[in-house]
């Protein structure tokens, strides 16, 4: 069974694309890997059943109206999961958020972690994360 969900082909480049949607601001991830409570542990389990060449596409919906396009971000499994790692202030998350302000009573408190800008959806960010191959 394939890591990706579909392959956008243009002339000799491909991207492969594991899609992950979402209409609640976050994406879980890792926690079908996670144990004793085990945040780096957990990403490091998800991270070595993605190629490194795989890119992961986020598409949000929450907020969206219906006539719009949703929000969407690429980023590579290795960048998914340092940025996992060091989100709730270092402990680790098995979500992935859009957004998210760490509440009072959290180990992460008055921290907010956000996707990096870098990640949202461009043609040129599509462009560099094409790989070279036969269509």
């Amino acid at each position: 069974m394939p890591e990706y969900d579909l392959v956008a082909v243009k002339e000799n480049h491909k991207i492969k694309l594991s899609v992950k949607g979402s209409q609640e601001g976050g994406w879980g991830l890792t926690q079908s890997h996670l144990k004793d409570r085990d945040y780096h542990g957990a990403v490091d389990k998800w991270l070595a059943r993605h190629k490194s060449d795989t890119v992961m596409c986020f598409v949000q919906f929450k907020g969206i109206a219906i006539d719009q396009l949703p929000r969407v971000y690429l980023a590579r499994p290795a960048e998914v999961a340092k940025w996992l790692k060091a989100s709730a202030g270092g402990r680790g998350d098995t979500v992935l958020r859009e957004r998210h302000v760490w509440g009072t009573n959290a180990q992460a408190a008055g921290t907010t972690d956000e996707i990096p800008e870098a990640w949202r959806f461009s043609c040129d960010l599509a462009s560099s994360m094409a790989t070279a191959g036969e269509a």
